[in-house]
């Protein structure tokens, strides 16, 4: 297995901080969520719905720091939403998100629980070494193989993600900036660890730059 993952100088001269954690799953079985995992999402939404009675997922700390950190990034995002955001305020309005499959679920609690965005793709469908960009003039980040874009930070765009069918999947988690390395590395050691109590398998894992 090898990780072949460049962050373009375009996004770490505006933010030094940026840090991308990728990790390379290798012979998984994807299923239906289980109903420990199916609990815990529901159970969390529940949680943060109740949270959210009298505030606004807005006045969360991070929302606010990944708002600043697009904007550095791309100033005409200014007003608009994020994935993250987007699903946090369906949250607030009783939306919650239903049960797609174990390795999407999964990504999604430990996105919501530590306020990051975390994707995952059907690794075979890729090819070449994945490049982590600006994307366009309506887009924030983006990130591309040999054969162009797969796939955005905000979810906008999201092709060969991982399904039932995928044996070797690639997640992306994107830390937040102020997180320190150490803790990048504890958020993303805690997720592999679940990740493969449910679906086996073996993998690597590197917090770039």
């Amino acid at each position: 297995m090898e990780l072949r993952l460049q962050i373009t100088p375009a996004i770490l001269n505006r933010i030094p901080s940026f840090k991308v954690g990728a990790v390379l799953y290798q012979d998984i079985e994807i299923t239906g969520s289980p109903q420990m995992l199916k609990g815990r999402l529901r159970l969390f939404q529940e949680s943060l719905f109740f949270d959210y009675a009298d505030r606004s997922p807005e006045d969360e700390m991070a929302v606010k720091e990944w708002h600043d950190a697009f904007r550095e990034l791309n100033p005409s995002y200014s007003g608009r939403e994020s994935g993250l955001e987007r699903m946090l305020k369906d949250i607030k309005e009783q939306r919650f998100v239903e049960p797609e499959n174990s390795a999407i679920d999964l990504s999604r609690f430990f996105s919501l629980k530590y306020l990051i965005p975390v994707h995952i793709y059907d690794a075979r469908k890729l090819n070449g070494p994945i490049k982590i960009e600006p994307g366009s003039p309506g887009e924030i980040i983006t990130f591309s193989d040999d054969a162009g874009a797969f796939g955005t930070i905000t979810g906008n765009l999201s092709l060969h993600h991982a399904g039932t069918d995928t044996k070797d999947a690639l997640q992306l988690v994107f830390f937040r900036p102020s997180l320190s390395i150490e803790e990048s590395r504890r958020l993303l050691e805690s997720l592999t660890k679940m990740f493969e109590q449910i679906h086996g398998g073996e993998h690597i894992s590197t917090v770039f730059p």
